[in-house]
């Protein structure tokens, strides 16, 4: 995929885990965890109808991406990008209603400037 077609995909979400510089194995356990976490959200929108892919390659690597993203590179590093969004034939437009969640979107969603 090449940089030039990321503006069109709708919707990011990178993921991030804590990095441990004093302990390998639990940065390593951690990481795991950030990955399993990954995996269960994207099932979680698969089931309201939104579609996702898990990426990650070179360019999340890099110092530009993280200053991109807000993130330092001492603290955190990036697990991988989820990029997210609905089909062009309808996404939950065609789905059946879902049970409604407590929290909204917009009460645990963070947005970069």
């Amino acid at each position: 995929l090449l940089p030039d077609v990321w503006t069109e995909i709708p919707g990011w979400c990178v993921v991030t885990s804590k990095r441990n510089l004093d302990d390998d194995d639990e940065e390593l356990k951690d990481f795991r965890s950030t990955s399993c976490a990954m995996q269960n959200f994207m099932l979680s929108m698969w089931s309201e109808g939104v579609g996702s892919k898990w990426t990650e390659g070179p360019t999340q690597k890099t110092q530009q991406f993280a200053d991109i993203i807000g993130i330092d590179t001492s603290v955190d590093k990036v697990a991988g990008i989820i990029w997210f969004g609905f089909s062009k034939s309808g996404g939950l437009s065609n789905a059946e209603p879902k049970q409604q969640r407590e929290k909204g979107v917009d009460d645990v969603l963070s947005t970069l400037p």
